[in-house]
């Protein structure tokens, strides 16, 4: 039996119920169009199963109270229970409809999810963006963690739990509070901002006091929540945290809280107004939004611009520990002693040639570790040591060139 006679048999079975019902002939009409879509829904889509419980929902206010399942059996062919799933999976998670769109999570786990609590569905949520998918024993697992959290009696403590399971459950744990911490942060940090910008005269000295702390630490949640760890390419030994790519919405976020962690990185006061309006506040909204795909502010484009604190230092330089740490790190080239030798024999019309020594190659082994690096007190020359080495460039400089005119 195709689509066609199927929805005519069904019809026919129904005609009794709308002369039972004193159903309307307008009525009947819209009744009639909703079941034509339900009867025809196959193959259902996350956003499918979301208009099958809104269509349910709307056939709901149109029969008499109590009616819509019988009716649903009677013209549609659907069990009683799939009614109730489908309008609980409406009702329940139609807040949540774009993220779990955009996430793609499938009907039968909408079902599962519809009858978690709010936390647990904000739970699985996230479950389900760190994980790239939500599967209803996923569900299942964060639905009995939380019953049992609530159950009396003894309670078995979430990171004694072995196996995958366990693991996922704490992860979700971590997920959940962690996401929830670094959101209130956000928060916190706007609201001050917030309260200072009515102000004729922004203190920034007051403002960063109050937000300098909290911008750190929330920086430090995002690192924890997106950033995976991996050995140093050239020395296995020194364990390190990735980086948020810089030119993208979350390094900016990342570089901006980081910016905001000292008040020596703030701009000028001149400056400081037009900083926290184009800059701070659009990007704690961007970053703090509940909506599935914000726009970045100001972007016409979604290339996000990058808010970089850049520090400069020379190739061979030391780095300063305070910026060690930062993903914007600006590395200038410093002339090299072949560039400054050239330079130097230029200006007496001569040609400087110098062979550039073998690189010797560095092992594994040679490499200090951070606390022995951190040790070393750094060498800082003296004037006398500067004038000797220009003295000394100058002297090979003058030996090394060869005149052009001697060469001809």
């Amino acid at each position: 039996m195709n689509k066609t006679s199927k929805a005519s048999a069904l019809s026919s079975a129904a005609y009794t119920f709308y002369e039972t019902n004193a159903v309307t002939e307008d009525i009947k009409s819209q009744l009639e169009e909703t079941a034509m879509f339900l009867i025809g829904v196959s193959r259902r889509s996350t956003e499918e199963t979301f208009k099958l419980g809104e269509h349910l929902e709307r056939a709901a206010g149109l029969l008499p109270e109590g009616t819509l399942e019988k009716w649903a059996v009677e013209r549609c062919g659907y069990t009683a229970r799939h009614v109730r799933t489908q309008r609980a999976v409406f009702r329940n998670l139609d807040r949540y409809r774009e993220i779990l769109v955009e996430l793609a999570v499938g009907p039968t786990v909408l079902g599962k999810l519809s009858a978690a609590e709010p936390e647990q569905i904000e739970q699985a949520i996230g479950f389900a963006a760190q994980n790239g998918k939500l599967r209803v024993q996923d569900v299942t697992a964060i639905t009995a963690g939380s019953k049992n959290e609530a159950a009396a009696g003894p309670q078995i403590d979430p990171y004694d739990v072995g196996g995958l399971e366990g693991l996922k459950a704490i992860i979700a744990i971590k997920v959940r509070d962690g996401i929830k911490s670094f959101i209130g942060h956000l928060e916190e940090i706007r609201a001050h901002v917030n309260e200072a910008l009515p102000k004729k005269n922004i203190v920034k000295k007051t403002l960063s006091g109050k937000t300098h702390l909290v911008a750190r630490l929330a920086n430090e949640e995002l690192k924890s929540l997106a950033q995976f760890v991996r050995p140093y390419p050239t020395a296995a030994h020194v364990i390190s945290p990735t980086s948020i790519p810089a030119k993208t919405g979350w390094g900016a976020v990342s570089t901006m809280l980081y910016k905001m962690g000292s008040e020596t990185t703030w701009p000028d006061k001149g400056e400081l107004r037009t900083w926290l309006e184009t800059e701070v506040v659009p990007i704690l909204e961007w970053a703090s939004s509940k909506s599935s795909a914000p726009t970045w502010p100001g972007a016409e484009t979604s290339e996000a611009p990058s808010a970089n604190v850049p520090y400069e230092v020379g190739s061979d330089g030391p780095i300063p520990a305070e910026v060690r740490g930062s993903a914007d790190l600006v590395v200038t080239g410093i002339p090299s002693m072949e560039k400054r030798m050239e330079s130097i024999a230029a200006a007496f019309g001569a040609i400087a040639t110098i062979e550039a020594p073998k690189s010797k190659r560095t092992s594994d082994v040679d490499v200090p570790s951070v606390a022995e690096a951190l040790a070393q007190p750094e060498k800082r020359l003296t004037r006398n040591d500067i004038v000797k080495q220009i003295k000394s460039e100058w002297s090979a400089a003058k030996n090394s060139a060869t005149s052009p005119n001697a060469a001809v």
